[in-house]
């Protein structure tokens, strides 16, 4: 007996041959959108090789309206409240429009282009246009995706080349606040759990914290900087190698609220009263920040903004709508009880 298998090929397939991205072989489809007789004749001699043909799903990539708008983002970025996505959700609703998300984890040293293909996969589930959502991927990268599929706007990351596509706050000045505050409260003696230094924000969140503290005069000691990566594993990690070194802090400053939350946990089973014995000061001002023991001092970072203005630019790219958008996004520093200014003796 005799099995004949027959290949379909797909969009990405046709894609892949002629070593172009999705969105170039949807506008080749489509006829909408320019494409080079260069690339017109790569695509359709990519099709041709395949017994491609197109059938509606592919058309809609460019000729048809999903009603859907894709998030996507990764750890690193942060914490997407269920508040936050409400906020997009509700942006989104007068327009019949629904959401999307993935999670687009791509840390692994074996997949390389596990990002680009995680993000193609959710433009493949039929979206109109995309939330990046994060710093992990590299503005280069990001302008390719820009030109094959333009309907993208950028949450929390400020791309040079793709300015009104980009809504994010300054990281640098809200670790410059950090800094300051802690001296300004008379901590000298000061611990530090950072996050990851691949994202952009960790980085001028990090810079703008040690430029503060320089300003006044002071420095961290190398035994009292942990690195990180946002987890509560591993704030509870650093908190107690922190309190394992000879040399004493009065505040710990940590990259993010769930390291901080953690820190508190380890230091408060060590027999550390926070704050008499040890400020903690957070980032992030997650939705439990004000419910810890006792209630978390921290950097309000504006995601529920940022994200209504993006969602709005999308609208805007993708359904012809004129909503207005800001991309001023204010840093404040949230005051509870986990941070207290040092009396004389202590200084």
């Amino acid at each position: 007996m005799i099995y004949i298998f027959y290949f379909m090929a797909t969009i990405r397939d046709v894609a892949k041959l002629a070593g172009v991205g999705i969105g170039t072989v949807s506008r080749v489809i489509s006829g909408n959108g320019s494409v080079s007789q260069k690339t017109l004749d790569k695509v359709s001699d990519a099709m041709a090789a395949l017994n491609f043909k197109p059938n509606t799903s592919a058309q809609s990539l460019s000729s048809k309206r999903y009603n859907t708008i894709g998030l996507w983002g990764t750890k690193s970025s942060g914490e997407m409240s269920r508040a936050t996505l409400t906020k997009i959700e509700r942006e989104l609703q007068p327009f019949d429009v629904s959401l999307i998300t993935t999670d687009g984890e791509s840390n692994s040293p074996n997949q390389p282009n596990a990002a680009r293909q995680s993000i193609d996969n959710l433009i493949n589930k039929g979206c109109d246009g995309l939330i990046i959502w994060g710093s992990d991927i590299q503005d280069f990268d990001l302008l390719q995706l820009e030109k094959e599929f333009p309907n993208i706007v950028l949450l929390n990351h400020k791309a040079e080349s793709l300015l009104e596509k980009s809504f994010a706050f300054d990281h640098y000045q809200a670790g410059y606040i950090a800094g300051q505050y802690l001296a300004d409260n008379g901590h000298k003696d000061i611990a530090y759990i950072t996050g990851w230094f691949d994202t952009t924000d960790a980085n001028e969140r990090h810079h703008g914290f040690f430029d503060a503290l320089n300003d006044n005069n002071l420095s961290i000691h190398k035994n009292l900087i942990y690195r990180g990566d946002y987890t509560f594993k591993k704030g509870f990690e650093g908190a107690n190698y922190l309190f394992n070194q000879e040399s004493s802090f009065t505040a710990l400053f940590c990259a993010n609220d769930q390291s901080a939350m953690s820190a508190i946990s380890a230091l408060s089973s060590k027999g550390v009263n926070i704050p008499d014995d040890v400020s903690v000061l957070g980032y992030d001002n997650m939705n439990i920040a004000s419910y810890t023991n006792p209630p978390l001092t921290t950097i309000n970072v504006p995601d529920q903004k940022m994200a209504v203005s993006a969602v709005r630019k999308l609208i805007n790219l993708c359904y012809g709508a004129s909503l207005e958008v800001d991309y001023d996004f204010g840093i404040e520093l949230i005051e509870r009880k986990s941070v207290i200014r040092l009396n004389n003796d202590k200084n």
